[in-house]
């Protein structure tokens, strides 16, 4: 094969269809979960509710609203996040308007002095991160252009559009109305260039001024790039959040965080320091650590990579987690480093020899505590016990 055929090859692939990858999906790590964010958003029913869920391929028309509602990344496609930030900087302080790649008007616009930017999928799978994103590399002025959803087929998802630029506009310090807006309607629509997001044009002036602005192009990928594969990590979102509050030097402190699934957490001196909570994070913002030699451990959390999905405290024995649904705007941002929730010295069980935590009186681990005195029992965590007998 000619490196040409390659070439043609692979730019034939569509990177934009979505891929459900059920073994990130928190249905598959918690039978106690009650995520339905997926399902929910679909406009066309293409994602059936299970313990994972399951994607019908040839249902989906990769309107790409599945993929920034994940909470843990579950669903894989190409977005063009990327390609947008990179047609932002060729703009030169102008108002950006955003369109789907349904709109049956792309051409026209709101002011002459705007730039159209058509993306292929649905605004709803832009997300609230890649609105503060644009926010963050200088856009004024976002115009989200949600007039020709009434006419599309994927209508019902023309209250998400509106619900991430509300809630990206609460990010901002200024709040001001036209920092992120939605228009439903335009009176009177005017020519203004339009760009693809995938392939914007570049004169000779563009790469001038792309040059000039290389500092820009280099904050625009940096972001991108922190949105990456990884299994234990939050969903792409979550990563485009942080990245964009990272860079936005007004944001103050805000009281709408119940809106983006974060929480903190405490751990009780019942904690036996078996580690289940560490192993089911699926964001890894808790961590566990033992030192087989000196005989310690220590349990770290960083909130911001927290998803709020209650995983640890499902698993955990002892019950010994209670996490905070409401955590402060300094706690979620301000702590850059994972901070030690509880340390302390480990001894053997005098039956098994695995490592738990020193505790007055206590020679034996839960579980073979629990087997002395319920020889042909099975233990359970509480709340699973709790949950199945309701």
């Amino acid at each position: 094969m000619s490196l040409l055929n390659a070439a043609e090859r692979f730019a034939s692939i569509d990177r934009s269809q979505i891929v459900l990858e059920t073994k990130r999906c928190l249905h598959t790590q918690d039978q106690l979960s009650n995520c339905a964010a997926c399902f929910d958003i679909c406009p066309v029913q293409a994602i059936t509710i299970g313990k994972p869920p399951a994607l019908d391929s040839e249902k989906c028309e990769s309107c790409l609203a599945c993929l920034p509602v994940c909470p843990v990344g579950a669903f894989r496609a190409d977005d063009d996040v990327a390609d947008l930030l990179t047609c932002i900087t060729h703009i030169e302080d102008q108002p950006v308007e955003l369109l789907c790649g349904l709109h049956s008007h792309p051409e026209t616009g709101t002011a002459v002095e705007s730039v159209g930017i058509q993306i292929h999928g649905c605004l709803a799978g832009l997300g609230t991160g890649a609105l503060l994103t644009l926010t963050a590399l200088g856009v004024k002025r976002l115009t989200l252009r949600a007039d020709g959803c009434s006419a599309c087929k994927w209508h019902s998802l023309h209250s998400k559009i509106h619900l991430q630029a509300e809630k990206a506009t609460r990010f901002l310090s200024t709040c001001e109305n036209d920092t992120i807006t939605c228009v439903d309607e335009i009176e009177s629509p005017v020519e203004r260039p339009l760009w693809k997001a995938k392939n914007p044009p570049l004169s000779r002036r563009d790469l001038f001024r792309m040059m000039a602005k290389q500092g820009q192009v280099a904050l625009a990928r940096a972001m991108e790039n922190g949105v990456s594969t990884s299994k234990h990590q939050p969903g792409r979102d979550r990563l485009r959040l942080l990245s964009a509050i990272s860079h936005l030097t007004s944001i103050t402190p805000t009281n709408c965080l119940h809106e983006y699934q974060f929480a903190s957490l405490s751990i009780s001196q019942a904690c036996t320091a078996c580690g289940a909570c560490g192993r089911a994070c699926p964001t890894e913002a808790l961590h566990v650590e033992k030192n087989d030699e000196a005989m310690t451990y220590s349990i770290t959390f960083l909130t911001k990579n927290c998803i709020d999905c209650g995983l640890c405290d499902h698993v955990c024995l002892p019950d010994a987690i209670m996490l905070n649904h409401e955590p402060t705007f300094e706690e979620v941002f301000s702590v850059k480093e994972a901070q030690v929730v509880e340390a302390g010295s480990l001894v053997r069980c005098e039956r098994c020899k695995s490592l738990m935590a020193a505790r007055d009186g206590m020679k034996l681990c839960p579980l073979c505590e629990y087997r002395r005195t319920h020889p042909f029992g099975s233990m359970m965590p509480k709340k699973v016990l709790r949950e199945s007998r309701q």
